[in-house]
């Protein structure tokens, strides 16, 4: 939550900066909205690489790289609540902060993860092979065109998304998978806690404002985040020797999320 912080304080001070300066012609200034977020990423697998462990005890197996281009997760489609904080500039110019209560996106594994040719885990098997809870603060900029006393006013902006993931799960039926490899088996193979990264990425927003009275007004967008991170792995295992890493991997997980959103606002 550090990172989030750093992200957000630069802008949040540019927009307090111009709070002596909001001249909106009504004097209402703030908005907030509640509504509903259907996330669809646009995602597709980009990749498992790693490498074996070094332990003598693998054999013939040590230190080997595993590369398997055509293998990786593709990241489902999630709802969720989403709140938007409006600070209005003026007429015409704002700034927003989108907030949502984080979704549990669904990871669909495809490919196979192969060692010296010899398939690991079938990941096409787990259409569910993970799960992780994603906390996707936006801040951004907006231009609502025409005058504030419009019906309808569409609105274009852009800004930046900090996303962090949580609580990553992964289905227990891959390490039965692993403990019936004939490769692997003879280690016990477990999957380790798998990290992934938090990161930044530009958003672009195309939306309307459909004003119902002075205050109360319904909203509607879609929004493009260009989103992608990493998620690292390790199977470990035990030899003779006692706990060691079999193999450890990383995927780059392209999001690329196409985020449309309905909601009710108020303004003040």
């Amino acid at each position: 939550m550090k990172k989030l912080t750093l992200a957000i304080l630069p802008l949040a001070a540019f927009g307090l900066s111009n709070v002596s300066h909001a001249a909106t012609s009504d004097g209402k200034t703030f908005g907030v909205s509640a509504g509903w977020l259907h996330v669809m990423p646009q995602s597709k697998g980009q990749g498992v690489n790693g490498k074996t462990g070094n332990s003598p005890y693998l054999g013939p197996l040590a230190n080997i790289q595993a590369n398997n281009p055509d293998a990786g997760f593709e990241v489902q489609n999630a709802d969720t609540a989403g709140l938007m904080l409006d600070y209005f500039v003026n007429d015409n110019v704002s700034l927003e902060l989108t907030l949502g209560a984080p979704p549990e996106m669904e990871l669909a594994g495809k490919g196979s993860i192969k060692v010296h040719g010899v398939t690991v885990v079938d990941l096409n098997k787990f259409d569910k092979a993970a799960t992780t809870d994603a906390y996707t603060p936006t801040l951004s900029g907006r231009y609502h065109f025409g005058s504030i006393n419009n019906k309808i006013r569409p609105y274009v902006g852009a800004g930046l998304m900090y996303a962090h993931f949580s609580n990553v799960e992964t289905d227990s039926a891959i390490n039965d998978a692993l403990k019936a490899n004939p490769l692997l088996g003879r280690y016990n193979p477990e999957l380790g806690k798998v990290k992934v990264d938090d990161a930044f990425a530009p958003v672009a927003i195309l939306g309307a404002d459909f004003n119902i009275n002075k205050n109360w007004y319904a909203t509607a967008s879609v929004s493009y985040a260009h989103l992608t991170t990493k998620a690292k792995l390790n199977v470990n295992g035990t030899t003779p020797a006692g706990q060691t890493t079999l193999i450890s991997g990383q995927s780059s997980i392209e999001i690329k999320p196409i985020v449309t959103y309905l909601g009710l606002g108020y303004r003040f």
